[in-house]
């Protein structure tokens, strides 16, 4: 398994490389799983348009050239009816739609691992999300993913 450093790491390498690359593509989630050597780099991506299999081929192509493959097996995907949040742009996006938050435990105080409900307030700090008990704001260090649901109302 990865650890946070260099999960985070790659993270921004693949970032670097699709921005000078592919600017057009919208990177929504990197993740490392596995041991090293036989690990597999997911990578979750955007499209303006459209995400399709030339798209994601060429993302493959972006990667394997800068020697990830060598290191990792290779899954690039779209972001599917539930996109994932990465960014402070992905998270204005998602104002007024429900989230769904998995915070580190301790970190929100009245709050387990997630945190469910419209997204309400976005900064560079902290999300409000608007939850059947009240407005529960997360700091954004605390976040370790999110992802916009769809076709849930807020407590469900």
């Amino acid at each position: 398994m990865a650890t946070a450093q260099t999960a985070t790491a790659i993270e921004q390498q693949v970032e670097d490389l699709l921005a000078e690359r592919l600017p057009e593509v919208d990177l929504r989630a990197v993740g490392v799983g596995g041991r090293a050597g036989s690990g597999v780099l997911t990578v979750v991506i955007d499209h303006p348009v459209r995400v399709d299999h030339d798209l994601c081929a060429a993302v493959t192509r972006v990667l394997d050239d800068a020697g990830l493959r060598d290191r990792y097996a290779v899954e690039v995907s779209s972001p599917g009816p539930e996109p994932p949040l990465r960014t402070t742009r992905h998270y204005v996006a998602a104002i007024g739609e429900t989230v769904k938050l998995a915070v580190d435990p301790g970190c929100v105080p009245g709050v387990g691992k997630s945190v469910s409900g419209t997204l309400t307030e976005v900064s560079d700090e902290a999300l409000t999300v608007e939850t059947p008990a009240g407005d529960v704001v997360v700091p954004r260090d605390a976040v370790r993913r999110a992802r916009m649901v769809k076709g849930q109302a807020c407590g469900e």
